[in-house]
Order: structure tokens, then C-alpha cells, then sequence
């Protein structure tokens, strides 16, 4: 620790441009410049935080606007079935109806083969 305290000591006595005004004006304004460079990052860093904020928040809006489009479809897609059912019954009540019309048509014709010949 004293070797260290000892070289430290003997470092800034061979260093005397550390004493020197120039040197201290250069440090003095490479500190402030750090600090203006500090600054506008720090700036930069707000403005590409907001940004992508912003972002962020137009992903949120299209997600929900795809998930309700998703619900709008998933819902006529269920409206197309029920409807598909409907179509189907519908199509075998008449074919139901159609054969008990060619039935009676066949019924009506046997009665009047049956008049004719009696």
C-alpha cells in the first residue's frame, strides 16, 4: 500500500504539465465537452425510448384490430354454417316433399287407371 501511495506521489512530481494552466483549461474543456456529449445521448436516448414507445403502441393497435377482425371472422364463419345446416335441411325437406309429390302423383294416377278400367 505505501509502495503504491510512494509511486503515485512520484508520478504527479515527474508529471509537472499537470500543474501547467494549459492542461488544466484542455481537462476542464474535455469535461464539459463530455458533459454536452453526455447530454445530447442522453437526449438521443429519450428520443429513441419514445420512439419506440410510439412503436409499441401502433403494434398494440393492429394486434387488437387483427384480433377483432379474427372474432368478425370466426363469427361469420360460424353465421356460414349455421347457414350451411339451414341450407341442407332445407334441401332434404325438399327432396322430402318432392317425393311425397311424385307419390301422390303416382297414387292419383293408379286411381284413375283404377276408375278407367272399372
Amino acid at each position: 500500500m505505501k509502495f503504491l501511495t510512494v509511486a503515485a506521489i512520484i508520478a504527479m512530481a515527474a508529471t509537472p504539465a499537470l500543474a501547467d494552466p494549459l492542461t488544466r483549461e484542455q481537462a476542464r474543456a474535455d469535461y464539459h465537452q463530455a458533459n454536452a456529449d453526455a447530454a445530447r445521448a442522453q437526449i438521443q436516448k429519450e428520443d429513441a425510448q419514445a420512439q419506440a414507445n410510439a412503436a409499441q403502441a401502433d403494434a398494440s393497435t393492429l394486434k387488437d384490430a387483427a384480433d377483432t377482425r379474427q372474432a368478425q371472422a370466426n363469427s361469420n364463419q360460424a353465421k356460414a354454417s349455421i347457414a350451411q345446416s339451414q341450407a341442407d335441411s332445407a334441401q332434404a325437406q325438399a327432396d322430402q316433399a318432392t317425393a311425397e309429390r311424385n307419390a301422390a302423383l303416382d297414387r292419383a294416377d293408379a286411381a284413375r287407371e283404377t276408375v278407367r278400367n272399372n
